[in-house]
């Protein structure tokens, strides 16, 4: 399987797309923005939209657009004091309602929403794994150097800007730095497995773990273990890769919920 190049291609960024999610993804959990993850990525949708409209770079457009409207959302619920998930919906709805605008008004493009909804890991090559491999670590250094300014934005924001703490900058680069992922993420792995490693690592981790240092590395491990059994059954029968990932880590949060229920029942 792993003679053609293309096929490694695909593995690595299959690996390497759920590394980078996974690392966000306790903050995420814990923070209750999850949907944040699924709404930006219903947002890169206007952006390609955008930038077909266009004519212009698609990564390009569709990853400034993006970072824009993080910066909005996070803007309007902090400044105007408003409910953040009742904010992320609206800006979801109205990105979605402008990208089909724009899609209709692109007479000459058939937009492909398969590849969109689902991603297709065997068209990734070398400058999107270069790519990967950057933000994997970046994302690493960004949680090791501000851990602390992290902790405290996901569990209280307002008892530590009143001590002093820099978590309103930190949730503002969280923001973009999820919007980055998540942009470069769509284009290989698709929205529903961008959403799922965004929630399911994290959530699987909490089963088991309830500190948050622990609880990155086993998401990670469940990134990794999704991703290489995911690529293997895909391959075997000829089914849609992404989608495969998303099952496999299905089953592995079923199965943490049952081996923490078995454990609660012997306590």
């Amino acid at each position: 399987m792993l003679s053609y190049a293309f096929l490694i291609h695909a593995l690595l960024g299959a690996l390497l797309s759920g590394i980078s999610l996974a690392i966000l993804s306790p903050f995420v959990t814990l923070k209750k923005i999850a949907y944040m993850g699924e709404a930006l990525s219903h947002i890169a949708f206007a952006g390609i939209a955008l930038a077909l409209l266009l004519s212009l770079n698609l990564s390009l457009v569709t990853m400034l657009f993006v970072l824009a409207v993080a910066g909005l959302i996070g803007f309007v619920s902090r400044f105007f004091q408003t409910e953040e998930t009742n904010v992320i919906t609206i800006f979801l709805s109205v990105a979605m309602a402008l990208g089909i605008i724009l899609i209709s008004a692109k007479k000459d493009y058939s937009f492909d929403l398969a590849s969109y909804l689902f991603g297709n890991v065997l068209l990734i090559n070398k400058t999107d794994i270069y790519s990967l491999i950057v933000l994997s670590v970046v994302n690493i250094s960004f949680i090791t150097l501000l851990f602390k300014e992290l902790f405290y934005m996901t569990y209280n924001m307002t008892v530590a800007e009143v001590f002093g703490i820099r978590v309103k900058t930190v949730y503002y680069l969280f923001l973009f730095l999820l919007a980055i992922n998540i942009v470069v993420a769509v284009k290989i792995a698709g929205v529903i497995l961008v959403t799922a490693q965004l929630v399911l690592p994290a959530s699987i981790a909490f089963q088991y773990v309830r500190k948050l240092k622990p609880a990155i590395i086993i998401s990670i491990l469940v990134a990794l273990v999704a991703s290489l059994i995911g690529f293997y059954i895909s391959w075997q029968f000829n089914l849609p890769t992404g989608a495969v990932i998303v099952l496999v880590e299905f089953m592995l949060y079923l199965l943490s919920l049952i081996i923490n229920k078995r454990s609660k029942v012997r306590n």
